[in-house]
């Protein structure tokens, strides 16, 4: 099968004067793009008119803009309800194959190489992971990001893969798939940054309820998987656990969620 492959990543690799303890690496393959991307765009432009509709009600004339979707931008609860009907669209949405990696900075082994090449590396293994059926192809979309001079670029590395056909990199606001990666990626890693108990000051931050929201779909998902084909469609720790926080693979015959830690 051939698909569009989608990649974003969040956080550093090896500058240690960050706080984030985690990279990482966020891969959204798609056999088709565009019935979901006209499901996405059918939400934006609905929840556009509310949020309008609600400024007209207090005297405010105010044109709305819904632009580019990053975790990190969800601090309102007006758009909470948005992001999670772009969740249910994703999970619905025939042949999802969403994976990411998590990489704890502390354990990167080869911390000689530079930052440019430690990403061509994890990005490369991704690729190959998450993408070896022996007739699997994949075109890889990722986000901008600026390379060292001199260094190899992003694009001609990629195409070394045997599964890469052509590599792009676009600005991620040119992109509803990249910006999804980066929901996801950020949901990760806000769900290892709040484990446990969470005071309720954060547990009601719309991005911890979007954290939660997700969740709470993947183990429908994982329920229905379940269901229909009458085994177990996981592995890792996901029965014990549900969150996002783990090893864990959901897979079913036209879906797929994993998140793994490199070790």
């Amino acid at each position: 099968m051939k698909f569009f492959g989608f990649m974003d990543e969040t956080g550093v690799l090896v500058n240690n004067t960050d706080n984030k303890s985690y990279f990482g690496l966020g891969l959204l393959r798609l056999h088709d793009t565009s019935r979901l991307l006209q499901e996405i765009t059918i939400i934006k432009a609905k929840h556009k008119g509310i949020i309008q509709e609600e400024y007209k009600k207090k005297g405010i004339n105010k044109n709305v803009e819904i632009g580019e979707l990053k975790f990190h931008s969800l601090k309102s609860k007006k758009y909470l309800q948005m992001y999670k009907d772009i969740i249910d669209a994703c999970f619905a949405y025939e042949h999802f194959y969403f994976s990411a990696i998590l990489i704890n900075r502390s354990k990167i082994k080869n911390k000689s190489k530079n930052t440019w090449k430690l990403h061509l590396s994890f990005a490369k293994a991704h690729i190959k992971e998450h993408c070896k059926k022996k007739n699997d192809a994949i075109v890889i979309i990722a986000d901008y990001l600026n390379k060292p001079k001199n260094a190899p670029f992003f694009e001609d590395e990629m195409r070394k893969l045997k599964q890469v056909f052509n590599a792009s990199m676009l600005e991620s606001e040119t992109s509803i798939f990249i910006q999804l990666v980066d929901i996801f990626i950020g949901a990760i890693i806000c769900r290892y940054k709040h484990l446990g108990n969470t005071h309720k000051k954060v547990e009601t931050k719309p991005k911890m309820q979007l954290v939660k929201y997700i969740e709470e779909k993947l183990e429908q998902k994982y329920n229905e998987e379940n269901s229909k084909n009458g085994n177990k469609n996981c592995s890792g720790n996901y029965e014990n656990d549900k969150t996002l926080k783990g090893k864990f693979t959901i897979f079913g015959e036209k879906f797929y969620f994993s998140v793994y830690e490199r070790q």
